[in-house]
């Protein structure tokens, strides 16, 4: 299943349509929802943050241990 589905699922299952935000996917799981995009060395690389309208971000370069460098936008901004 497409991150997107997964995500707006996960909101819908858990009450977060409408909060706005993003839900971060890592390997097909959801691991969070947060209120903005932000800290990408939270979160290691190959995770994906989709927000409600669709636009998603993934978290690129860095390891596991230190997290990523940044999320890089998968759509036109």
């Amino acid at each position: 299943m497409p991150p997107i589905d997964i995500a707006n699922h996960w909101r819908k299952a858990n009450g977060y349509a409408g909060r706005g935000g993003v839900v971060v996917v890592f390997n097909g799981e959801v691991q969070s929802w947060v209120n903005q995009l932000r800290n990408p060395e939270h979160w290691q690389p190959g995770c994906i943050a989709v927000d409600e309208q669709g636009h998603t971000w993934t978290a690129i370069v860095g390891n596991e241990r230190d997290g990523a460098l940044m999320w890089l936008a998968n759509h036109e901004l």
